[in-house]
C-alpha cells in the first residue's frame, strides 16, 4: 500500500466513517477511493481527475490538500507540475460578398421580361401611344350619393346605430414601449368616444448563468454539477481559473462539493461563492426559494 492510500485510509478510519458513506458525501465512486487507497492509480481515468479526486477527498477528510498532492507526485515519478492553459480560439472573421454589376443587371432584365410576358397574357398591355405599348390600369367607379330620407309628419326620427368597435394598432417604438412585464397593449374604441386597453402576456426570456472556479491559489477545485430546467448538463472536477455558460428557461441547481471555490453569476449579476466551509458539498438553486 503507498504511503498516500495509507495516509487516506488512517484519516477515514480515524473518523469512523465508512466508504461508502465518504463516496456518498464526495460524490467519488467507491471504487476510485479504494483505488486512492491502495495506491493503484492504474484503476483510475488520468493524472488531472486523479489529483481532483485527491484534492476533494482530502478537504473531505480535513488532510493538507497540497502535501498529499506532492507526494503522489512522488510516488507516480512526476518531476514537474502539470500545468494546463486554456486553449484560445482566434474571433471568427466574416467575409462579406458583394454582388457583380453584372449579376445584377441580368437578374433585373430577367425580371422585366417575365413581368412584360406575364402582363401580355393577361391582356393588360395593347398597343397605342407614343411608345407603342400602354399598360391599361382599371378605374375605380363611385357610385351616386343616395337620397336624403324624406321625412313623414308625425314620425319620429330615426337615430343611426352606434359604429361598431374597432381594434386602433398603436405604434411601439423599440422595446421601451411596451408596458412592463413584456405585454403588447391592443387599443379598441367604440363610438369614438371610450377605449378599451388590453394587455396579451408574452414569453419571459431565458437565463444566462456563469459557473467558474476561483483562482485566488491558482490549486482550487471543486467538483461540480448543473442542472438546468430539471436536467442535468454537466457533472465533473472543475480546477482554478475554469469557467463554462449555461442558460436555462425556469430553474438552476448547482451542487458543489468545494463550495467556497465555487462562483456563480446569473444573467451578469455576481452572486458569489456558494458557501464558506471547505469539503462540505451544498445545493444552490435559482431562482432562490
Amino acid at each position: 500500500m503507498s504511503e498516500l492510500g495509507a495516509r487516506l485510509r488512517l484519516a477515514r478510519e480515524g473518523q469512523g466513517l465508512s466508504l461508502a458513506q465518504a463516496s456518498v458525501d464526495t460524490r467519488i465512486l467507491q471504487q476510485s477511493l479504494i483505488a486512492l487507497e491502495e495506491g493503484a492509480y492504474q484503476r483510475l481515468p488520468g493524472d488531472v481527475v486523479i489529483r481532483g479526486f485527491i484534492r476533494n477527498y482530502a478537504q473531505y477528510l480535513g488532510v493538507p490538500a497540497d502535501e498529499l498532492i506532492e507526494l503522489y507526485r512522488r510516488e507516480r515519478g512526476v518531476s514537474e507540475k502539470i500545468r494546463i492553459v486554456p486553449a484560445t480560439n482566434p474571433p471568427p472573421s466574416r467575409s462579406y460578398v458583394f454582388p457583380s454589376f453584372f449579376g445584377v443587371f441580368f437578374v433585373t432584365v430577367a425580371l422585366v421580361g417575365m413581368a412584360y410576358v406575364s402582363l401580355n397574357a393577361m391582356g393588360r398591355i395593347g398597343s397605342g401611344g407614343p411608345f407603342g405599348v400602354v399598360a391599361v390600369v382599371p378605374v375605380a367607379t363611385i357610385p351616386p350619393p343616395s337620397p336624403l330620407p324624406t321625412s313623414t309628419p308625425g314620425a319620429l326620427p330615426q337615430i343611426a346605430s352606434a359604429p361598431t368597435a374597432r381594434p386602433l394598432a398603436v405604434p411601439t417604438v423599440g422595446s421601451g414601449s411596451q408596458p412592463a412585464g413584456g405585454a403588447a397593449p391592443t387599443v379598441t374604441q367604440t363610438g369614438g368616444a371610450a377605449l378599451t386597453v388590453t394587455q396579451t402576456a408574452t414569453a419571459a426570456g431565458s437565463i444566462a448563468f456563469e459557473v467558474r472556479i476561483a483562482s485566488l491559489r491558482g490549486n482550487e477545485s471543486s467538483w461540480v454539477r448543473v442542472q438546468s430546467d430539471g436536467n442535468t448538463i454537466y457533472e465533473g472536477v472543475m480546477i482554478s481559473g475554469q469557467r463554462r455558460v449555461f442558460d436555462a428557461q425556469r430553474r438552476i441547481l448547482i451542487r458543489a462539493g468545494n463550495p467556497p471555490a465555487v462562483l456563480v453569476t446569473v444573467n451578469g449579476l455576481e452572486q458569489g461563492s456558494l458557501g464558506e466551509v471547505s469539503g462540505q458539498p451544498v445545493n444552490w438553486s435559482w431562482p432562490q426559494n
